[in-house]
């Protein structure tokens, strides 16, 4: 089980999702879990973390009701391992 989350709040960022998540997967560093919290986007935010993570088991998407990045970050909370690494600003 891995000791590292990485955490990454989506809201409409179909356009930098791609260079995101491929930044965190290029890391020489393997041992990783990471969790996009999915925060109601109206865009293809949805289903490019999806394709993503159907092509590696260490993504795990989580999709909400846009409830704002206060409920994101609560929700963050429960789902991290020991370790936490939160990415800001997408964009």
């Amino acid at each position: 089980m891995c000791r590292i989350s990485v955490i990454a709040l989506a809201y409409n960022l179909e356009e930098y999702l791609p260079a995101c998540i491929e930044s965190v997967l290029n890391q020489t560093f393997q041992d990783f879990e990471l969790i996009i919290i999915n925060d109601g986007s109206t865009d293809n935010s949805g289903d490019i973390c999806d394709s993503y993570a159907a092509k590696d088991e260490r993504i795990t998407v989580i999709h909400k009701e846009n409830n704002g990045i206060a409920s994101a970050r609560k929700h963050r909370n429960k789902k991290r391992q020991w370790y936490l690494c939160q990415l800001h600003r997408l964009r």
